[in-house]
């Protein structure tokens, strides 16, 4: 992706209380993640923020921990891969339409010339009509691409249940976002992937329904609860993330 939107107010309601560094780190990350369109580990995040000091680096894990998931060794967050997902099926419409567009036309070009031919060749008046048999014979208008494709049909892998997948592809049409032929053959191969990571795809295909997901993604593992009851990953809004920095940014 070249380009997305980038809502100010939204941006500044979640992540206003961040330090000029940490929107720096965080405001890299984001484009990285939609110009690259995948997410990063731990490593590739501080090279993509090109970050150096020790400062710079504890500013990308600080907004890598509050604003990503971390799924499979990888950062992910769940609005830029909706966002994604919805870019490329825009971006294969926009080329079927195309494709159909200049199909009509290759048609209309084909009839118009033929029609041209039989001005030409046209009998005189004392000539006997051309019979029906004589008629040249117009070429038929091209079956229009993407059409007829049903993703809850395809052949499916031994090890796959076909309700899940009936499930998968109704929810995706429901959110408008069905399921294209391409995109069917990467998710089947991810499946797989997750599957010989040790994830079961009736467990993957529930969690990414349950999550509203356009992607497929695994269940994330139960967090850690500490002895005050608050998980690892809670409570943002009762921390005090300046603590411990001095006047000059320096913890």
């Amino acid at each position: 992706m070249h380009y997305f939107k980038r809502n100010i107010g939204d941006y500044h309601k979640k992540a206003g209380r961040l330090s000029m560094l940490e929107h720096g780190a965080y405001t890299l990350l984001i484009d990285s993640c939609y110009d690259r369109e995948r997410f990063p580990t731990m490593e590739e995040a501080i090279d993509w923020c090109w970050a150096r000091t020790d400062e710079e680096i504890a500013a990308v894990r600080f907004v890598l921990g509050k604003f990503f998931d971390l799924v499979e060794g990888r950062y992910v967050q769940a609005r830029i891969q909706e966002e994604i997902d919805a870019y490329h099926a825009k971006s294969l419409k926009n080329k079927e339409i195309a494709e159909e567009r200049e199909a009509k036309r290759r048609t209309a070009r084909e009839q118009s010339s033929t029609k041209r031919a039989q001005d030409v060749n046209e009998a005189p008046p004392n000539q006997e009509p051309i019979t029906k048999n004589q008629e040249k014979d117009i070429p038929p208008t091209p079956r229009k691409r993407g059409q007829g494709f049903d993703a809850s049909a395809i052949e499916l892998p031994d090890w796959l249940d076909r309700d899940d997948w009936q499930r998968w592809v109704a929810d995706r049409k429901t959110r408008k976002k069905p399921v294209t032929e391409e995109a069917a053959k990467l998710q089947l191969k991810q499946l797989a992937d997750l599957r010989a990571e040790g994830h079961q795809p009736t467990a993957v295909i529930a969690n990414s329904i349950a999550s509203g997901y356009q992607g497929l993604y695994p269940p994330r593992p139960q967090t850690r609860t500490k002895p005050n009851g608050a998980t690892a990953h809670g409570n943002f809004s009762q921390q005090d993330y300046h603590a411990g920095v001095a006047a000059d940014g320096t913890f």
